[in-house]
């Protein structure tokens, strides 16, 4: 195919040899979902954006529109590094599940077991009589950890909680609470153990600091530091070479500052020049840490819809991909499922009388990133972004969009 590349302020072409026909989706629904970017990019919601589309392999759409910073107007491109947060705990569950087919532990283990702190762990209880501290119905559990039944937070919620994670440092600070707590993941451990669960382990999904707890685990099983056993189990591997807990000097020119809306207008919040991402942060969050690209993000996508296997590479076994699809909750957050690392759906694809449902693994970032994964049908998408409060609208119209293309 012949490289033809298109480049503005508003919007990005990219068709390349490595982006493949788009006969497998639906043009309409591309010319639509182009659209519905430039549309969100021009109206001044949206500084800039990528969107990937990827099938059987391929990359069959990208359109990247806008700007990394509203300042200095550089264009957002699919190279551009951006601040994925929680886009980084399902890469950290890889990791850790490449220990688990190691023997390094078992998903029913109790977490003392490696951290002992947490044989000490009490949990919250609220009743007519006030505020009691009790021991947890059972041990915490690995598995509670992968998918948030710990019962930790991220500080907010309960009052009565929120004076323990203060205490201990264990909360996001400003700017508009972007930046981890000032402690290393071991120390962070250690205070979590300190503070009352809100819920017995395994009894409800609380979303907060429990994927930081498993990059401590990591270091624990591995005997390594958390990054640098990432990038030896999944960032080499999968050829991420973006990918890592901070922004090398000779990568800064293509990192986007980070924006929010401030009386209706757009704003820098975090400047790509100065921002504290770029020389990385005592705490190593497996939980919000990373920093990549929509390209490097895709390999770690197309790794997961290929059943575990890169360019020949195999990171995980099949089967425990399949585990790690499969619903760890057990209804005790009611209709709502969730895997090791992955928000399970079924979602609707086609459309009329040829439309069905397929499962979906998915999850998003604090930056307003997001990504659905459809092996079923060979299919990835990413939005990639650069606002905070998270704001997700915007890429759950294009993936819907896309999904109503698939032939």
């Amino acid at each position: 195919m012949q490289s033809i590349c298109r480049w503005s302020v508003v919007g990005l072409v990219l068709l390349c040899p490595s982006v493949g026909s788009a006969a497998e989706i639906a043009e309409d629904a591309l010319d639509r979902a182009r659209t519905e970017l430039r549309d969100a990019v021009e109206s001044g919601n949206v500084a800039g954006a990528v969107h990937l589309v990827a099938r059987d392999g391929k990359t069959v759409y990208l359109e990247a529109t806008g700007v990394r910073d509203i300042e200095g107007g550089e264009p957002f491109t699919p190279d551009t590094i951006i601040r994925i947060y929680s886009m980084t705990k399902p890469v950290t569950s890889v990791a850790a599940m490449t220990l688990f087919e190691a023997g390094k532990f078992e998903l029913d283990d109790p977490v003392s077991r490696y951290i002992p702190a947490f044989a000490d762990m009490k949990v919250l209880e609220e009743g007519d009589d006030g505020v009691r501290f009790v021991s947890p119905e059972r041990p915490l559990q690995v598995r509670d950890v992968f998918c948030h039944a710990t019962g930790y937070s991220y500080g907010g919620g309960n009052p009565h909680a929120r004076e323990y994670y203060e205490r201990e440092g264990m909360r996001y600070r400003p700017p508009a609470g972007m930046l981890p707590p000032e402690l290393t993941i071991e120390k962070a451990a250690e205070s979590l153990a300190r503070i009352p669960a809100l819920h017995h382990p395994g009894e409800r999904f609380t979303y907060g600091f429990n994927t930081d707890l498993l990059g401590r685990l990591i270091e624990v099983w591995s005997g390594k530091p958390l990054g640098e056993y990432m990038q030896e189990a999944v960032l080499a591997p999968l050829e991420m070479t973006d990918t890592g807990f901070s922004v090398p000097e000779q990568k800064r020119d293509r990192f986007a500052c980070c924006h929010t809306t401030r009386d209706g207008t757009l704003a820098v919040v975090d400047r790509a020049e100065t921002s504290p991402f770029n020389d990385g942060f005592e705490f190593v969050s497996g939980g919000g840490g990373l920093v990549s690209t929509i390209r490097d993000y895709g390999n770690f996508c197309q790794m997961l819809v290929d059943g575990g296997e890169f360019n020949g590479n195999t990171v995980l076994k099949a089967e425990t991909l399949r585990l790690m699809f499969a619903d760890q909750l057990n209804g005790a957050a009611g209709d709502f499922r969730f895997g090791l690392g992955f928000a399970i759906n079924d979602v609707e694809i086609r459309s009329g009388d040829n439309a069905r449902k397929v499962p979906q693994y998915s999850w998003g970032g604090y930056a307003s990133t997001d990504f659905r994964v459809v092996p079923e049908e060979k299919l990835y998408q990413i939005v990639v972004r650069q606002h905070v409060p998270s704001s997700h609208g915007l890429a759950n119209r294009l993936f819907r969009i896309v999904y109503t293309g698939v032939e």
